[in-house]
């Protein structure tokens, strides 16, 4: 029976891959967040959710700018697969997918964007309905002790919200390794390399959650630095997702 490498042999190889190699890899990370921040932050201050249409709105901006930020991503998978094989990465790498066949990019950034729409809309909706009964209550009513909202609609705020993460975070972890299986398997159509991922993932699940849930307490901490520190942390994560994506190719083909 094949073992797999636990989180702290995964980390350690990351740590030695990354020696000598950060400079582009921070390079590549400063150039992605300069792409894609303004527009985030355009999204977000512009286009209001205090209406069904700028739900809607909001819902395909967002859409969109995931599959635009799905390049970066690929391109981020590229980045650190040249990284954990031990060659040297370069910040033009980043844009590795932005050229060629852009077809899989687009079809598996879809699919998880999509995904992440649809988990969000349901909590988007009900925040909505329970702002509005905010705004409709008397706030004078929490000085005589009673909720200045519609507490059945906060109860289904707060579980709907719940299961949307829940889905969400279960179904990226299924296809996590979508974009790694597409630099290795250029040959496969898009289809076949979500299935390969579900496949891959199949008893892996909770390996790469606990994974990255372990850099939890790092993400914390870099706030004392005023996330100066992700300049360090991101490639360090980055660099052992590559690693678990390798070691658990390299064991299912023995399998």
């Amino acid at each position: 029976m094949n073992q797999y490498l636990p989180s702290a042999s995964l980390k350690t190889q990351a740590k030695g891959q990354l020696l000598g190699k950060y400079p582009p890899l921070i390079g590549a990370l400063i150039l992605m967040q300069l792409c894609t921040a303004p527009i985030s932050l355009s999204i977000s201050f512009l286009i209001g959710t205090d209406s069904v249409i700028g739900m809607i709105i909001y819902s395909i901006a967002i859409f969109l700018f995931q599959l635009f930020v799905g390049f970066f991503t690929a391109g981020e998978a590229y980045l650190y697969l040249k990284t954990a094989c031990g060659q040297t990465p370069a910040v033009p790498d980043l844009f590795h997918c932005f050229h060629g066949d852009t077809s899989k990019v687009v079809y598996l950034q879809a699919v998880m964007a999509g995904i992440s729409v649809l988990c969000s809309l349901p909590t988007m909706i009900t925040n909505f309905f329970l702002m509005k009964s905010l705004n409709l209550s008397d706030l004078e009513s929490l000085s005589e002790g009673t909720l200045p909202f519609n507490a059945t609609l906060f109860l289904v705020y707060v579980i709907v919200a719940i299961l949307g993460v829940a889905i969400s975070i279960f179904i990226n972890l299924m296809l996590s390794q979508a974009f790694y299986l597409m630099l290795d398997f250029p040959e496969y159509p898009a289809s076949q390399l979500l299935k390969m991922s579900i496949r891959l993932m199949k008893g892996n699940k909770g390996r790469l959650f606990y994974i990255q849930l372990s850099f939890v307490p790092l993400l914390l901490l870099s706030l004392l630095s005023c996330g100066i520190a992700l300049l360090w942390i991101h490639p360090y994560m980055q660099a052992t997702y590559a690693n678990f994506y390798l070691d658990l190719i390299k064991k299912k083909n023995r399998q």
